[in-house]
């Protein structure tokens, strides 16, 4: 969950996620294989809009809620994500079944003790400033992510390098883990083995030294250029207008060739509008809820694709452990045990997703599901409220100490899934005693309040997760700061130690096995109440050729290839 990964917050469409063993919805899609990708053609491909049919150089893709954190080790959501992977490039990439790939770096090698990683860079790669990617920018990038002020979210990256806190927290003037062989050869050495560092570690996207050149310990340079963003991507930034569309010109420089669509907008929608602006052609391709009802909407249109595959992630329920009531892990308990889950997501998704019972995707070989499951059950919810020493008064409500069990639920705007999800979410814990109160913020806001100020006590949002299924990018201690991931607090030692254990091991049989255990822990400890998983669909218009998604393959890794076929508007 972690690296480039669980780093990707996403605030939803139809968010959901990870699968449960409460079983397969009876309701509309049922009997669909949610581990499977699947193709529902366009109907039409040649009928077209107008509006589309004139923009013959310029595709429009929609997104979501950025931050404006346009920079690869700062930004935290999967819409941030895509700005900067448009710009810039890393050492690796990944293939469709997951497996790491060159991009940057042409090639590697691995010491025999799995501690140091030799990267051997093409020598063809220029910034769009004109100037040569070399080694000393790999350097610089990875450098500031130890950076003694560097608050963004990636630091796990870097923490096992050797000279990691000489630099961090004292006079080092360099990482002495870093080591620039020649111009186009660097190394990487690690105190400790660490199992997911090239998949993980090496996939953020190199900066170049002189553009976004600061001294240590003044990070604030970097912040001053997130509306500037420079990389060695397939495309150049040209401007944002927050709250509605990021723009971009081909990259004329781009070392793989210029990409073969000359303009590319990333305009936000939202699910109330998302269908409309696909089928007006305003928008090309862009992300749908899945749903018998949205598909049959989508077809409608006639011209649109939709391509449906297992998400790679979750959507939960995140609980502020350091909250006086939220600390007691009975509570937590009754929480999970008094929602109805399954019922709302059978309504939502009718067949397309299923309970999320663990923190990882089926889709990793992580995945089990022999950990506690929270069925629906409101007798199981109430004796544990009961024991915490929460009790009913004749208002139907819990008491204690005097005071009354009310939840302050902190959630975003325009979505549709959380539109459905408040009246259930209330109805059920008033069943159980429990005061809701929803609170409707911007979801650049929820941002800030949870993560960069931890000022919450619940809230919910969706993981998107990495290749790897390490999940102490978002769970680990030092993830709990202001800034990390890990917003709620959740500290438990055994856990630190089995997330430790499994990164040190590079048999994946054995990392199962850990993880397996973790994974009990974390259920038992319930710190999440997680929701879902379902299938993710993406819409993709039929003017738009060389787009292929599916769970590790994300639009922005195709798009310098992709095209724009526009047939004659009739």
């Amino acid at each position: 969950m972690k690296r480039k990964v669980a780093g990707f917050l996403s605030l939803a469409m139809s968010m959901t996620l990870l699968f449960s063993a409460c079983g397969k919805s009876n309701a509309g899609g049922a009997g669909k294989d949610l581990k499977a990708s699947e193709v529902i053609a366009a109907t039409n491909p040649e009928k077209l809009s107008p509006t589309a049919a004139k923009r013959t150089d310029t595709i429009i893709i929609g997104f979501t809620a950025p931050e404006g954190k346009f920079n690869p080790i700062y930004g935290g959501t999967i819409d941030d994500g895509y700005v900067t992977d448009l710009v810039f490039e890393g050492l690796i990439s990944n293939d469709v079944q997951g497996n790491p790939t060159g991009l940057v770096a042409k090639e590697w090698k691995i010491s025999e003790d799995n501690k140091t990683y030799t990267f051997t860079l093409n020598k063809d790669i220029k910034f769009s400033n004109g100037e040569k990617l070399t080694a000393k920018d790999v350097e610089f990038t990875y450098t500031a992510l130890c950076d003694p002020k560097y608050d963004g979210p990636r630091a796990d990256a870097v923490e096992k390098l050797v000279g990691y806190k000489e630099y961090n927290k004292g006079d080092a003037k360099t990482v002495t883990g870093i080591k620039v062989i020649d111009d186009y050869t660097i190394s990487f050495t690690l105190t400790e083995v660490k199992a997911p560092a090239l998949s993980g570690d090496f996939g953020y996207g190199i900066m170049c030294k002189n553009y976004y050149a600061f001294e240590k310990g003044n990070t604030a340079k970097l912040k001053e250029l997130f509306l500037k963003p420079m990389g060695n991507g397939p495309y150049l930034f040209k401007g944002y207008k927050a709250g509605q569309e990021a723009d971009f010109e081909k990259n004329p420089t781009y070392w793989k060739g210029e990409a073969k669509i000359n303009k590319l907008i990333l305009k936000v929608t939202n699910a109330q509008t998302a269908i409309q602006s696909l089928s007006a052609g305003e928008v090309d391709i862009d992300r749908i809820g899945t749903s018998p009802e949205n598909i049959k909407m989508v077809k409608t249109a006639g011209f649109v694709n939709m391509q449906m595959y297992p998400e790679n992630g979750y959507s939960y329920i995140g609980l502020n452990l350091k909250d006086e009531k939220l600390k007691d892990v009975k509570v937590r308990q009754a929480l999970t045990y008094g929602l109805n889950r399954k019922g709302f997501i059978d309504a939502k998704y009718k067949g397309y997703a299923e309970v999320c019972n663990a923190p990882v995707s089926q889709v990793s070989w992580a995945y089990t599901d022999d950990i506690t499951k929270y069925a629906y059950d409101q007798v199981k919810a109430n004796a544990l409220l009961e024991e915490a020493g929460w009790l009913k008064k004749d208002d139907g409500f819990r008491y204690k100490d005097g005071k009354k069990f009310i939840i302050h639920w902190m959630t975003y705007k325009g979505s549709k899934y959380v539109d459905m999800l408040i009246p259930i979410v209330k109805e059920n814990w008033k069943a159980i005693g429990i005061d809701v109160i929803p609170e409707l913020v911007e979801f650049n806001t929820l941002c800030t309040k949870v993560f960069d100020e931890q000022k919450f006590e619940m809230f919910n949002m969706k993981w998107s997760l990495s290749i790897d299924p390490d999940p102490s990018g978002i769970f680990s201690a030092k993830q709990a700061k202001l800034g990390g991931f890990n917003a709620g607090s959740w500290v438990n030692p055994e856990s630190e130690k089995l997330m430790a254990d499994a990164l040190k091991t590079t048999d994946t049989k054995e990392r199962k096995k850990i993880y397996g255990e973790w994974l009990k822990i974390f259920t038992a400890d319930a710190p999440y109440i997680l929701l879902d998983q379902s299938k993710e669909m993406w819409a993709v218009s039929s003017r738009v050729k060389g787009i292929d998604l599916s769970p590790y393959i994300k639009f922005t890794k195709q798009i310098a290839k992709a095209e724009l076929i526009v047939p004659k508007a009739k």
